[in-house]
């Protein structure tokens, strides 16, 4: 026993490295998006201006010096710690860079992106593709009323049979207003357009979006020149379709940087704790410098907390981030500080952000333990008493 815990150690709020297994793996990028259930990670899109001449003469590879972006879509599996890409064919859009990207049941809902040079076009399609390992083909949602404007940049999320977005950029102009489509009619219809008036908050893109009921928060943001506090959160509340700006309080427990400062370019993800709805942010820029720290908003009492044992290896921005349901935060590709420049990377970091369930622990161990669990089948796994939903993990279908 004491052999076994030298080899594995279960460390809550410690970002780690996640070692890959198999033959491929995307290709460094910025401006992608992923988002997960509890059986796989989804990494749509991204950009990357420069890459090794070995990188880009893979086979299948879409990406050129002219248009250097991603036109892919890979899945990682989390038990088995393997990436696959998807190749699909029907649909798949030019604009691939700072879309929007989360998930609505089985399906991925992709929307907006910009091609390369940034904002010369822009989409407002709304994508889906079903987490099939077998579907290839990507579907453009018929839809009509008053759609939003091509843009990138902006968040989404699904809530309550409809889908919304909120903000944006064209690469000239910001805003920060807020379109649904309803998910049962496929009919847009605009929920809040900005008129310049007082306590409208200020347009933005690359923020993020929380939502706690039929609120959303609205985290940080910018434009090309500046980023927006993350002491000033505006509010949408779409019971009674107003804004507000709420003020949480510092983290009095430092002794010097109490509040997370400005930034765009970042991620976070939410998760219900016993608490109340938790929030990390990660990373992200002030336009100036980049950021490698994780801070934790609970929502409940609007407190911040630096997260002090949860610190990224270097700064990151152009990143993104997702969370399973049983609290383990990934973190994917980005731009990173190097020799004095900036590189993307295809890193990809975990950190259990709250304690799971004893089960998942000991999952997690097991999988360490023995790498190749994913090459026996499916039946024995059941005799030898592990847990289905943990077998169709390994097993999806």
């Amino acid at each position: 026993m004491n052999s076994l815990k030298e080899e594995y150690v279960f460390e809550p709020f410690k970002v780690t490295e996640v070692k890959f297994r198999g033959s491929e793996s995307p290709r460094p990028r910025s401006g992608h998006r992923i988002v997960c259930d509890d059986v796989n990670i989804y990494c749509f899109g991204g950009y990357n201006p420069v890459l090794p001449l070995n990188s880009i003469q893979r086979v299948d590879a879409t990406w050129s010096p002219q248009r250097p972006l991603f036109k892919e879509l890979w899945s990682y599996c989390i038990a088995t710690r393997k990436w696959k890409q998807h190749k699909v064919v029907q649909n798949m859009p030019e604009e691939l860079a700072s879309n929007a990207m989360c998930m609505n049941g089985r399906f991925l809902m992709i929307f907006g992106g910009t091609g390369a040079p940034f904002g010369n076009k822009c989409s407002n399609d709304v994508i889906t593709w079903r987490t099939n390992p077998g579907d290839a083909k990507l579907e453009i949602l018929e839809v009509s009323g008053t759609r939003p404007p091509g843009q990138y940049g902006q968040s989404i999320l699904c809530h309550d049979g409809y889908f919304y977005t909120i903000g944006g950029t064209n690469g000239f102009a910001y805003n920060c207003d807020i379109y649904r489509l309803d998910l049962r009619t496929m009919i847009w219809e605009p929920v809040f357009v900005g008129t310049g008036q007082e306590g409208e908050p200020v347009g933005r893109y690359r923020h993020e979006i929380a939502r706690v009921g039929n609120k959303l928060y609205i985290i940080g943001g910018g434009t090309g020149e500046w980023a927006f506090e993350l002491m000033e959160i505006p509010v949408y509340d779409l019971d009674t379709h107003s804004w507000m700006v709420l003020t949480p309080k510092a983290d009095d427990t430092l002794k010097n940087t109490l509040a997370p400062l400005p930034r765009k370019c970042h991620s976070a993800v939410q998760i219900d704790t016993e608490t109340g709805v938790q929030v990390f942010v990660v990373g992200g820029s002030d336009g100036q410098s980049m950021f490698e720290d994780v801070w934790r908003l609970n929502i409940s009492d609007m407190q911040w907390n630096l997260m002090q044992k949860t610190v990224l290896p270097h700064p990151l921005y152009f990143h993104s981030s997702t969370i399973t349901s049983y609290g383990c935060m990934y973190i994917f590709g980005g731009i990173e500080p190097k020799d004095e420049a900036t590189s993307r990377n295809n890193t990809l970091y975990k950190v259990w952000v709250c304690i799971p369930k004893l089960s998942e622990i000991c999952w997690d161990a097991m999988l360490s333990f023995h790498p190749n669990l994913d090459q026996i089948d499916k039946k024995t796994l059941l005799n030898i008493g592990v847990p289905i939903h943990f077998v169709e993990r390994m097993h999806f279908k």
